[in-house]
Formats: structure tokens, sequence, C-alpha cells
């Protein structure tokens, strides 16, 4: 735990608090590294402006390249998503997880894991848990339903017009991508450029803090950095 910067620093009684998102993101942004490149996808097959297709071949070309975003942007996107997480009800203190459906493109999946680390949320990424149906199982009262099931998965949704008050006009990095909380879906692309939705600060966590469930076992915060910097970030 040697990298990590303390929020509460550790002592003989207490040991301490910590954060791995603020270690990837905040704090190399403090030291003047914004602008580093630190997520990196593929060349989108639909370009899309202000969440339309583009259909005119110059611009098409422009903007059929890899998608890099900056640690800036990551770090905006990411508290984004947990202010919109926190907006909807997700308490991550009541033992709430989040999952994230097979559909959901590679660059929210990681905005995602980001965001959910960002205030303690815990995510289960084993194996068969990405395939889980919005809404089953949750309106029954059963085992999901009370610990709060987070849904993050693919929806089919026009693009947000432009001009609202209450709307942006930023990239959400969401187009296509709801959430749903029990039987309350939400479109993301709307929620991530609704300028009333807070970001979300970052929450201090104990080391032994479960942020992870993988197939391995579970990952504390304490000893998540590796993982989110190999398995989550493109560079870092």
């Amino acid at each position: 735990m040697t990298d990590f910067h303390y929020f509460a620093v550790p002592t003989a009684t207490d040991p301490g608090t910590l954060n791995p998102v603020y270690e990837l993101l905040d704090f190399p942004i403090a030291m003047g590294n914004a602008e580093d490149i630190v997520l990196t996808g593929p060349a989108p097959e639909k370009p899309l402006v202000d969440g339309r297709e583009v259909t005119d071949p110059r611009l098409i070309k422009a903007l059929s390249v890899p998608i890099e975003l900056d640690r800036a942007e990551v770090l905006d996107r990411s508290s984004k998503l947990a202010g919109v997480l926190r907006a909807m009800g997700v308490v991550p203190e009541s033992g709430a997880r989040l999952t994230i459906a097979e559909d959901v493109p590679p660059l929210a999946r990681a905005l995602g894991l980001l965001a959910a680390a960002r205030i303690g949320l815990v995510v289960d990424v084993r194996a068969g848990t990405d395939g889980a149906t919005p809404g089953v199982g949750t309106a029954g009262g059963g085992a999901d339903s009370a610990r709060g099931a987070v849904v993050l998965h693919a929806i089919e949704a026009e693009p947000i017009e432009p001009g609202r008050a209450s709307v942006r006009v930023t990239r959400s990095r969401f187009e296509g991508v709801g959430v749903t909380i029990g039987s309350e879906t939400a479109n993301l692309d709307q929620a991530m450029r609704d300028s009333r939705v807070e970001f979300a600060a970052v929450v201090p966590l104990a080391p032994d803090h479960t942020l992870l469930v993988t197939d391995g076992g579970e990952i504390a915060a304490g000893s998540s950095l590796d993982w989110y910097r190999t398995e989550v970030l493109s560079a870092s």
C-alpha cells in the first residue's frame, strides 16, 4: 500500500483511509498530468456528433479514428457518473452491487468501474454476472433487491436533442447505455449531460473495504490499485 496517499494517516490503532481512483486520476491531475492519455478505445463503427449518426463522408473519415481520453476527461466523466448514481439513490454503504452487461462498450465499462470505486460501490465482475437481465429478481424482494442491484447495460434510445438548459452540450461517452436500479431505468446519455447532477467527490475508504468481486475472490481498496491500472486504464 506504499503507492497510496492516505486521507487519514494509518496509526497503530487505525488503518487509515484511501481510494485507488484518487491515485489514478485526482492526484496525477493535481501534479500537472491532466493531458496524459489513460483510456483508449477502438474507432466507432458509426461516428456520432451530439448523439446523432454522421452521414457526411468527410466527417465520417475524420471521426473514424481510435478514441483517446486524457486523464481530465476520464475524471470528469467517471465523477459525473458517480454523481448520477448518487442522484438515483445508490447507497454503497447499504451493500449495493454494480454489474456491467456484456453489451456495454469498453469505454463506458471502464468509466463505470472508476465511478463505482470513487464512491465505494462494489462491482461484481465474475464470469456469468455480466449478463444479468435488468429488473429480473428485483421486484419480488429477493436477495438482489435487498442488497440494491445496479446494472449497467445497453438500451434503445433516441439521441438527446441539444438546446435544453438542463442538458450540457458535452459528449457523455454513454450513448446507448442505461442504468437500471430495481424497476427504474435511466438513459445515461441524458443523465450524464444534465447540468443539475453534481459531480461526486472521491470517498475515503478503509483499506479492507471490498471494491471488487472477481472469479479469484474479493479485492479490497488497499490492494486494488494494480487491478485498476491493468484491467481498466489503457495507460497510467
